[in-house]
């Protein structure tokens, strides 16, 4: 729903602009249109090389998709609302991932099968893994063709959480052990703080070449359980593996950006 109504304001704002007979839109225009791709590069990482890492729907290294429409009411001052999709490559192979990871925990005693809930085995960049939804306040500084827009973006940053289950049978015995890893949610939405700033220069009338850099931050809040469980006895152990981190991220992309009115 928030994917259609962001777009459904994108479309709308491309046919609904005005007509500049002026070759420099220094300070002129209320509207625009962005469209950026990027990637982010991790300063605080959220895996830590364990089996679970596979049950996130989540990678430090992604790319990214953003389109932002911004609003200028005053000389200085406006608003921006800001939709990013972010992806990664190495998400499709997640299940096959967790299935090794295991097999090497246990291999040595035991005998493994391993199963993973979720549909993950296609990539798709314009659908992203990962959904970010944000606003906040633009600061604009122009001069001739070039501008500098800093910005304070807070939204919600979201991604899904998967459950992973093993069945294990202990070599020269006859018991049999479950192995079950579930998070303390299945969609993990967090606010997120995005301070940023573009930069542009025009190319055209109404076309701006941009550049981005960006430095979100977002608090995560999972914890994950292990569960060991023989199935004869139904004696169980349990572990629980702390994902509450504070993510930092520098991320930087190139795009176009699009003078409306």
């Amino acid at each position: 729903m928030m994917r259609k109504l962001f777009f459904t304001l994108f479309l709308f704002g491309i046919f609904a602009n005005g007509v500049y007979g002026q070759d420099s839109l220094a300070y002129k225009s209320k509207w625009q249109i962005k469209t950026l791709v990027g990637t982010n590069v991790p300063i605080t990482k959220l895996l830590q090389g364990k089996t679970i890492d596979y049950l996130l729907i989540y990678d430090d290294h992604l790319f990214y998709w953003n389109e932002s429409i911004s609003c200028f009411f005053h000389k200085h001052w406006g608003l921006e609302l800001n939709f990013q999709l972010e992806g990664s490559k190495k998400l499709k192979s997640r299940a096959d991932n967790f299935i090794t990871s295991v097999q090497s925990e246990y291999d040595d005693k035991y005998y493994v099968q391993s199963e993973t809930s979720g549909m993950y085995d296609k990539f798709h960049f314009f659908n992203g893994d990962i959904e970010q939804f944000s606003l906040g306040v633009v600061y604009r500084l122009e001069i001739n063709k070039f501008y500098a827009y800093p910005k304070l973006l807070i939204g919600m940053i979201s991604f899904t959480i998967d459950e992973g289950h093993a069945n294990v049978k202990e070599k020269n015995s006859n018991y049999e052990y479950k192995v079950s890893y579930s998070g303390n949610r299945t969609q993990n939405n967090n606010f997120i703080i995005t301070p940023s700033v573009s930069f542009g220069y025009q190319i055209i009338k109404r076309l701006y070449v941009n550049a981005d850099i960006m430095f979100p931050y977002f608090k995560t809040n999972i914890v994950f359980e292990k569960e060991f469980t023989n199935l004869y006895t139904k004696e169980k152990t349990v572990e629980y593996f702390d994902y509450k981190k504070n993510i930092f991220t520098f991320s930087l992309g190139a795009g176009i950006t699009y003078v409306m009115r």
